[in-house]
């Protein structure tokens, strides 16, 4: 295969994704060197001026190219101007200094290494050692490049930061820096499916074996009477608690996955856990028509375990459930009037983040002492939800 496509193959689409970054930020970083003379002196003048508006075009540029940060609006403030010129004068003596460091240290030990020999002598007060010349020059040519690399991104930060200060900011190169959230949402998963298998266990144990055992001592027990009479009072008492024991494994696999959620979808259920919900719940907005399968579960789980801390922990008298989709986005807000004070590190909000996480969603609890909790999640929508109109219901 032709090299290109020979070295591609070797190489996976992350570690280019982030080399591509790294050089765009580095590039960014002497195009700043170049720019940040123009800009102290473009703070001067007054912002409508021509030259304030020639020199901001550039900078915006280079912020767009080199660091991926492209403003809804060009700032009209001197400030904008002053301290990106700081940042970048700042940002390009280290770098240059480091980049400097790299081409001539690398270059100069693959001249030596290659054609003349010889090994590079490291002195100290004390006692000097001697090390292969290639071996030396990759490795502070190695270190030097990381540490241009480490400080364009701590610029391209910098940027960031006083960029949002003045206009909404987006980042159109953001998806190569989702593989280490990708990573980290793998790992969430997975500690919330361990999380589910964990309640699964104690459901079952808790619940449904104390009923097979309790049961199986009934019909035991039935077994053994001599008296007839009592033999059919302990064998109704069987079939009586063979019945609830039906109706409990129907429950813990409702609480599991209800099938209602993929029959008629979101809507149902929450009327559901509205009606069962010993603490009185509103259902304020709940979105009309189908969503994604995976949307669907990832709403109905947080509304199910915000809705069961509530009744164990709060001691409210009123919750309220409201669920609307706006821009791609699905909002699942549940409150209450409890006593407050929720812990976002608890293990149940925590397996809800995961979960969210999971889709690119967020979760965020507002809990202050006394004044009630709100848990609020916000997860994304797929090109293939269809989504009707909202309907406002109070129970």
């Amino acid at each position: 295969m032709p090299w290109p496509s020979a070295l591609s193959t070797r190489f996976p689409p992350e570690a280019r994704m982030f080399a591509a970054r790294w050089a765009r930020s580095v590039l960014a970083v002497a195009w700043g060197g170049l720019l940040c003379l123009p800009l102290l002196i473009a703070s001067v003048f007054p912002p409508s001026s021509r030259v304030a508006k020639r020199v901001r075009g550039w900078e915006l540029a280079r912020h767009s190219r080199g660091f991926g940060l492209v403003l809804a609006a060009a700032p009209d403030h001197r400030r904008f101007l002053l301290g990106n010129g700081l940042v970048a004068g700042i940002a390009i003596i280290p770098t240059a200094n480091l980049l400097g460091g790299f081409l001539v240290v690398t270059l100069g030990s693959l001249f030596q290494g290659f054609f003349i020999g010889g090994a590079v002598n490291i002195g100290f007060d004390m006692w000097s050692i001697s090390q292969p010349t290639l071996f030396v020059g990759v490795l502070y040519g190695a270190a030097n490049l990381i540490g241009a690399v480490a400080l364009a991104e701590a610029a391209s930060w910098a940027h960031g930061r006083i960029d949002a200060r003045f206009a909404e900011v987006d980042r159109p190169f953001a998806v190569y820096t989702r593989i280490s959230e990708l990573v980290t949402t793998r790992r969430g998963v997975v500690l919330a499916i361990d999380e589910e298998r964990r309640r699964i266990e104690r459901d079952l144990h808790d619940g449904v074996q104390q009923n097979v055992v309790s049961l199986s001592v009934l019909i035991a027990r039935a077994q053994r009477a001599s008296d007839p009479v009592k033999s059919k009072a302990l064998l109704d008492d069987a079939l009586v608690q063979s019945q609830d024991l039906i109706d409990e494994m129907r429950e813990v696999a409702w609480r599991v996955y209800p099938t209602a959620l993929d029959d008629h979808g979101l809507r149902p259920v929450l009327e559901r856990i509205a009606g069962r919900s010993p603490v009185p719940l509103t259902l304020l907005t709940v979105q009309e028509g189908r969503l994604p399968p995976a949307v669907e579960s990832a709403a109905y789980f947080v509304v199910r375990e915000a809705v069961t801390n509530v009744v164990k922990h709060a001691e409210a008298a009123a919750i309220t459930v409201g669920i609307v989709a706006e821009a791609q986005t699905l909002t699942v807000t549940i409150s209450d009037d409890g006593l407050g004070g929720a812990d976002p590190g608890g293990g149940g909000l925590q397996g809800l983040a995961r979960r969210v996480g999971a889709l690119d969603g967020s979760l965020d609890v507002d809990s202050p002492d006394g004044a009630g909790t709100t848990v609020s999640a916000r997860i994304p929508l797929g090109t293939e939800a269809q989504i009707g109109s909202t309907k406002s219901q109070t129970r």
